[in-house]
C-alpha cells in the first residue's frame, strides 16, 4: 500500500491527485488491473469527476455546500456537515490499470475533497493485479 500525504489549506477545497496516483500505480509494476484509492477520514472524500475545467469543481464545491440546510446538528463538534457530506460522496474509487497506467476518461481526474480543514491528510491507494 501507498500513502499520499496532502496538508489542505481550506475548509472545503477539491484537491487533484492524479498525478499522484498515477506515479503509484507506475511504480508498482502491476500491468493490468486495478488501483484502489481511500480516503481514511470521515470527514473528506475522494471523487473521480472532470478535470479540465476548474469551473467544474467550483461548482462541486457549491452545490454540496447548498445540499445541507442549516439545521441543529446533534453533533456538536462543529463539523458535522463535513461528515454528512463525506457519506455522501464517499470514501473510496476504483481505476482501471491497463499496460501499467490509469485508465480514466479523456476528462476525468481523480480529486481529494476536503470537508473540514484546513488538516493534514492521507489517502491510501493498493495497486492489485487482475
Amino acid at each position: 500500500m501507498d500513502k499520499i500525504q496532502l496538508q489542505t489549506r481550506k475548509r472545503r477545497e477539491l484537491l487533484d491527485i492524479t498525478a499522484f496516483v498515477a506515479q503509484a500505480v507506475a511504480a508498482s509494476s502491476v500491468e493490468e488491473g486495478v488501483c484502489h484509492i481511500f480516503v481514511p477520514h470521515t470527514t473528506a472524500a475522494v471523487l473521480i469527476n472532470e478535470g479540465a475545467d476548474p469551473a467544474v469543481g467550483e461548482d462541486i464545491l457549491s452545490s454540496l455546500a447548498a445540499m445541507l440546510p442549516k439545521i441543529p446538528f446533534k453533533h456538536l463538534e462543529g463539523n458535522a456537515d463535513a461528515h454528512v457530506l463525506a457519506s455522501l460522496v464517499g470514501s473510496s474509487v476504483t481505476v482501471p490499470i491497463s499496460e501499467g497506467e490509469l485508465k480514466l476518461g479523456t476528462w476525468q481526474a481523480i480529486f481529494f475533497l476536503e470537508l473540514d480543514g484546513p488538516r493534514r491528510r492521507e489517502v491510501w491507494l493498493t495497486a492489485l493485479r487482475a
